[in-house]
């Protein structure tokens, strides 16, 4: 193998070395995908081991030997990114906007810091100002909350979720006149349409709640741990809905639209639910068929297209409201 590939294996074995501490010959066959014989493996660690690199063995099953690093050794050479990787991370800086004035917004901010300690310096050389990416990417978001107020709330609610902690909440809903008091497990962070919520288990009512962060009135860890519900997913409890609200108590049923043609390739051009079919008319129309529960959220989007679409199916889907 050239001395390239071997410089590779070598960067590689030490990055598993400083995250486990230990490893065997054949733990390291598997991590390379069984592409790497394993002597060439065992001359590897004992090329590192006799670099002036404080790695060890010790017996393991059988003949096998555990080759380890000692406790306080702490360096390791990092696979440095690339210029598109770097470029990335200005992406994913622009499209985080919505967490301006929060302390997601300065995590953001150290993470885009530390992947620039892992550029090569052949991408600074290669570019004359590496920053330039910074003005490669844009987002834009109209009608977004300033969720710089709300920023202990989202911190005390990262820190609840990773620790599985219960909360007590008090919530203003916008349609009751008086703030609710509960107890509930805060399981995610949702971002949706513009807006952040957190996913709430409420014991109470065995049922999961979206929460939009505004509303919050106050957060605050009880001393009590729940244990998260290992089957929980996202899809799961959006399963069914367009969007992320419909009542529990409702089934999908279907619904049948048409939009004009000037309005079809739009419409066309993106997934709105994951049930959804397609077919064009002699008239160049657009007719898409749904199997959803009919919500308040799918009567707003469906009102959004005003004079470009027709509810075909069922008739009174725009007559009847509820609320979130």
């Amino acid at each position: 193998m050239s001395e390239y590939k071997q410089a590779e294996r070598v960067i590689r074995i030490l990055q598993r070395l400083a995250l486990s501490r230990e490893v065997t010959v054949k733990q390291l066959y598997d991590y390379f995908e069984r592409q790497v014989p394993q002597r060439t493996l065992q001359r590897d660690l004992q090329e590192l081991s006799g670099a002036n690199i404080p790695l060890h063995t010790k017996p393991g099953r059988g003949r096998e030997l555990i080759w380890y690093l000692e406790r306080d050794f702490v360096k390791f050479v990092p696979i440095t990114l690339s210029s598109r990787e770097l470029m990335m991370s200005y992406f994913l800086q622009r499209l985080a906007a919505v967490t301006k004035g929060t302390h997601l917004e300065a995590d953001i901010g150290s993470l885009l810091s530390k992947a620039k300690q892992l550029v090569s310096p052949e991408v600074f050389q290669s570019s004359e100002n590496i920053e330039q990416a910074a003005d490669m990417f844009g987002a834009t978001f109209v009608g977004h909350i300033d969720y710089s107020p709300h920023s202990e709330t989202i911190d005390m609610l990262v820190q609840a979720i990773s620790r599985c902690s219960r909360c007590r909440f008090i919530y203003k809903s916008n349609w009751r006149a008086e703030p609710s008091d509960f107890l509930g497990d805060p399981y995610l962070l949702l971002y949706h349409k513009g807006a952040l919520y957190v996913i709430v288990f409420v014991p109470s009512h065995e049922n999961y709640i979206f929460l939009p962060i505004q509303r919050i009135r106050t957060v605050s860890m009880t001393e009590e741990f729940f244990e998260r519900d290992p089957e929980f997913s996202l899809e799961k409890l959006r399963e069914g809905r367009f969007g992320i609200f419909g009542g529990e108590d409702r089934s999908p049923e279907r619904v049948v639209l048409k939009f004009t043609p000037q309005i079809a390739d739009v419409v066309s051009e993106r997934i709105w639910h994951p049930s959804q079919i397609l077919t064009r008319d002699a008239d160049g129309s657009l007719v898409m068929e749904l199997e959803t529960i009919v919500s308040d959220e799918l009567r707003s989007w469906v009102g959004g297209w005003l004079h470009y679409v027709t509810v075909v199916e069922p008739s009174d889907l725009l007559e009847h409201h509820d609320h979130e």
